[in-house]
C-alpha cells in the first residue's frame, strides 16, 4: 500500500511508527476479503506494480508482538534495479531537532517524507525478523555523494541497550572505519550515557543520540551545521571520509533483506539459508538461528 504526496509530520509520540490500525476499511479490501499486509518494502513494492515509487508505505512484520500492528515506512527504490531500500533515518535540513531524549528515540520522531529517526523499538524488530544489509548514504555541500554498505547488520533490544550486534563486511567509497568503530556499542542520549568515555556523556557534548564510543568516528544524528566548523566531532560527522571538522549535508541509513523471497508466517525465517549464511558470522548470529 503506497501513500502518494503524503506530509506527515508527527512528533516523538506518533512516529512510533507501530500504528495500532483496527479499522475494517484498512484491513479489509474493497470485495470485504481480508487483505495481506506487506511483510516488508520488497513486497510493498512489487504489490504496487507499475505504480511503484520511492514512498510511504503500510507493513507489517510478521513477529511475536507485532503481528497485528501496522505501521508506515518509506521505501526508497535502488537506483540499479535491485531490491528497494526501507529507511531507518534520513537527515537532509535542520527542521528536526535530534537533540532528544532516551524516549523520543525509542519510539521514533520526525516527518517520513524529511527528516526522521524510526525509532529504536521498530530498528530492533526489523533487525530480527530477517537478516538484513545496511547501506549508508552520504553528501557534502558539493553534492558529492559516498556510499557505506555493510553486508549485514542487527541491533539489539533496549535490555541490550540496542547495541550494534552484528554490523558485517563493508564495501563501497565513504570508509569503513566510521562504523566499525562503533560495533557493539550500546545507544546513548543526553539523559541514558552508555558510552565508553568515562569523563563525560557524548550525546550531551555531540547534542545527537548514538552509538557512541569514546566518543565516535562517525554520528549521524549531530546538529545540522553547514560544512567546515571549528568544533572536532560537532554535527554529522563521517570521519573516513570528510574528517572531523565537517558536517554533511544530507545522509540516509537504509536496510533490506539479505533473501528477496517472501518470509514465510511466524518468523519469517529459511532456517538453512541462515544458518548457511550465519556460518562464518559470529556466535551470537549463529545462536539465534540454533534458538529460533
Amino acid at each position: 500500500m503506497i501513500i502518494p504526496h503524503i506530509k506527515m509530520l508527527v512528533n516523538s509520540a506518533v512516529l512510533v511508527l507501530f500504528l495500532s490500525i483496527t479499522s475494517s476499511d484498512i484491513l479489509l479490501n474493497k470485495s470485504r476479503r481480508a487483505r495481506t499486509i506487506p511483510y516488508n518494502c520488497i513486497e510493498a513494492v512489487r504489490a504496487a506494480g507499475s505504480k511503484a515509487k520511492s514512498g510511504i508505505y503500510q507493513i507489517q512484520l510478521p513477529l511475536e508482538g507485532w503481528t497485528h500492528r501496522p505501521f508506515y515506512v518509506y521505501c526508497l527504490l535502488d537506483g540499479n534495479g535491485g531490491d528497494p531500500w526501507l529507511l531507518l533515518q534520513r537527515r537532509q535540513d535542520k527542521d528536526i531537532n535530534f537533540y532528544r531524549n532516551w524516549t523520543d528515540y525509542k519510539i521514533g520522531f520526525g516527518n517520513l517524507e524529511t527528516s526522521f529517526f524510526i525509532g529504536l523499538d521498530l530498528l530492533h524488530a526489523l533487525t530480527q525478523v530477517q537478516f538484513n544489509e545496511l547501506q549508508i548514504e552520504l553528501h557534502d555541500f558539493n553534492d558529492t555523494v559516498m556510499y557505506a554498505n555493510y553486508d549485514s547488520f542487527a541491533v539489539g533490544d533496549e535490555y541490550e541497550k540496542y547495541a550494534l550486534n552484528i554490523v558485517g563486511k563493508y564495501s563501497g567509497s565513504a570508509g569503513d572505519g566510521a562504523f566499525h568503530n562503533h560495533r557493539g556499542q550500546s545507544f546513548s542520549t543526553y539523559d541514558r550515557d552508555n558510552d565508553r568515555w568515562w569523563d563525560g556523556n557524548c550525546a550531551g557534548k555531540y547534542k545527537g543520540g548514538w552509538w557512541y564510543n569514546t566518543c565516535h568516528w562517525s554520528c549521524l544524528n549531530g546538529e545540522y551545521i553547514i560544512g567546515t566548523n571549528n568544533e572536532e566531532g560537532k554535527g554529522i560527522i563521517w570521519k573516513t571520509w570528510h574528517g572531523a571538522f565537517y558536517s554533511l549535508k544530507y545522509t540516509h541509513m537504509a536496510i533490506r533483506p539479505i533473501y528477496s523471497a517472501e518470509m514465510r508466517e511466524h518468523g519469517g525465517r529459511n532456517r538453512t539459508n541462515e544458518a548457511h549464511w550465519c556460518k562464518k558470522r559470529t556466535h551470537r548470529c549463529k545462536k539465534r538461528i540454533n534458538k529460533g
